[in-house]
């Protein structure tokens, strides 16, 4: 940044003669407003005189106030902008980290070792002792079976298939907790999977 003083500019400018100033052939500029209307306010002289007067006369108070307006819009939007780009800077590392665990997981889903084969579907039961289990298994075998779908469990342990033997005196004493966790069944003409398409 230069080491311009732009208050005292501003100051400067606001004090000076008002309105506008124009450069003449002669001596050099007027002012064309205010107390010193149709006087001269500079002076030039030498070989570049009239360069030199017609760069005061546009040079006047009424266009450093603009410049100055200007540059202050500027730098306040500037700021506000900065401001934003660091407010957005944090949103973005946030989402990228939840990018990364969604990858992370979606690894660990993908690796895992019991996958269901085309046509199967893995449900994952929680909540219950060994007799609860095999009764919600039995229910959602049963189920299963009759459209035709063989159901893999898991227990968190170890895959394993189950029947459900005693599941129907089982159900009433437990509250079972299901989640279809990955379903692998091609679609038949003319059925549909409840939360499909």
């Amino acid at each position: 940044m230069s080491n311009i003083n732009y208050q005292a500019l501003r100051m400067a400018a606001e004090n000076a003669t008002p309105g506008e100033w124009c450069s003449d052939n002669y001596y050099g500029v007027i002012a064309d407003a205010g107390l010193n209307a149709n006087y001269y306010i500079a002076s030039c002289s030498g070989p570049d005189n009239r360069a030199n007067k017609r760069f005061i006369a546009a040079a006047n108070p009424a266009a450093v106030l603009a410049l100055l307006d200007e540059l202050e819009y500027y730098k306040s939007r500037e700021e506000r902008v900065t401001k934003l780009v660091m407010d957005n800077s944090t949103s973005w590392d946030a989402l990228y980290k939840k990018l990364e665990a969604a990858e992370k997981r979606i690894a660990e889903l993908e690796a895992r070792e019991t996958k269901p084969a085309k046509g199967e579907v893995l449900v994952v039961v929680s909540g219950f002792t060994g007799c609860g289990k095999s009764a919600i298994a039995g229910e959602i075998e049963i189920a299963m079976k009759a459209i035709g779908v063989p159901v893999k469990w898991t227990n968190g342990d170890a895959e394993k298939r189950m029947t459900g033997a005693d599941w129907l005196t089982a159900i009433e004493m437990y509250k079972p907790t299901v989640r279809i966790v990955e379903v692998n069944v091609p679609r038949v003409a003319g059925i549909r999977i409840k939360g499909g398409e």
